[in-house]
């Protein structure tokens, strides 16, 4: 079983994932983390680029263009498709994945648009769609973890990466125009696929709660799983 956490900047879906990881460890679940990016050549590259760019915006003196950029996201996420997320689900266990295709259509299609590299949002997600619809894996649970813009941006400004961006812990009026054409994108996706989407708002909740209703809302998707495996 693949589930996918997403969620914008500050939202607190890695510590979140982290809670349900130990969770399921306690419980006897087998279960493994797949981080945001691989160990590959692909996905050091992209935390490289992170390191200079919050929301992997090509900065100037990079080879990279918006396209590119893209481009570079979705190979990573078809090497770990094929390379890490594959051979466990094949072994039978819990795969809990810090971002997945959701984070490329919603995250890159206001970017592109904004920087003038696509018309617009519809043909944005459909380039986008069509670059991810070879993937092996698609999350059978996918857990959009929320919390009001305020608590976001102080968590932003208050967490601690290993960044090299001056703003790394700021958030501009731009930053601000990027959350909103991201929120917009998400809310589209959930729409039209509202069977797969857990919503959680991770603004107050201690974590132990929050990970308890997605371990649960697990368990309700294992069932029907395991019972065509039979």
């Amino acid at each position: 079983m693949l589930v996918s956490f997403e969620g914008q900047d500050g939202a607190g879906k890695t510590a979140l994932l982290v809670a349900v990881h130990d969770e399921l460890q306690r419980l006897g679940m087998p279960s493994v983390v797949v981080e945001e990016f691989s160990r590959s050549p692909y996905g050091q590259r992209l935390i490289e680029a992170v390191a200079r760019d919050k929301f992997l915006r090509p900065v100037p003196g990079e080879t990279a263009t918006f396209r590119t950029r893209a481009l570079e996201v979705v190979a990573d996420l078809y090497y770990q498709d094929e390379r890490e997320i594959a051979p466990r689900l094949e072994q039978g266990g819990i795969v809990l994945k810090d971002r997945h295709l959701d984070t490329i259509l919603y995250t890159l299609t206001p970017t592109l648009v904004t920087a003038g590299a696509v018309r617009d949002e519809s043909r944005a997600l459909t380039w986008l769609s069509v670059l991810c619809s070879e993937l092996r894996y698609r999350p059978n649970l996918t857990v959009y973890v929320d919390a009001p813009l305020p608590v976001r941006l102080e968590r932003i400004r208050q967490r601690q990466r290993h960044l090299r961006e001056d703003r790394a812990n700021e958030v501009s009026r731009e930053d601000l125009s990027v959350f909103e054409g991201r929120d917009r994108i998400i809310r589209q996706l959930i729409h039209e696929e509202p069977a797969r989407f857990l919503m959680l708002d991770n603004s107050s909740r201690p974590l132990t709660e929050g990970a308890r209703d997605i371990i649960e809302a697990i368990r309700t998707r294992l069932a029907p799983l395991r019972k065509g495996q039979r």
